[in-house]
């Protein structure tokens, strides 16, 4: 009995090499995209189940260094200021209820030049082509 001179190699069953590494980035990627789904949904429910407005309330938040900030919180009808630093948070004072702690209005504008000369601005707008 011959040998046959020539043969072709049988045809292989194995997937590709590329296929295989085209599912297995796609399923990764999949992966990444529900952890962060899960961890959006979790950030936004924090809240869930909580009945009835918040009874602590962030009013206001003013830096003041690297890792120190001032604080103004309504805790029921009463806002309290208080100094957050790194480890540290004191009370600075206790506004009684009632106690305004609005911002005061902006200063009224600077009266009108009545010499007659033209002012920086109108100057500056003129230059610019305004």
């Amino acid at each position: 009995m011959e040998a046959p001179l020539f043969a072709a190699p049988a045809a292989s069953t194995a997937p590709a090499a590329g296929g295989g590494l085209v599912e297995v980035t796609l399923a990764l990627l999949a992966i990444v995209a529900l952890i962060a789904g899960l961890a959006w949904l979790m950030k936004r429910m924090r809240g869930f189940g909580v009945s009835g407005q918040d009874r602590i309330q962030v009013l206001s938040e003013r830096a003041l260094g690297p890792k120190e900030r001032c604080v103004l919180v309504r805790v029921g009808a009463t806002e309290v200021l208080i100094g957050v630093a790194a480890g540290n948070v004191r009370t600075l004072h206790v506004f009684p209820e009632g106690a305004v702690t609005e911002p005061p209005p902006a200063p009224p504008a600077p009266p009108a030049d009545t010499t007659g000369a033209p002012t920086f601005k109108s100057l500056l707008l003129r230059s610019l082509g305004r």
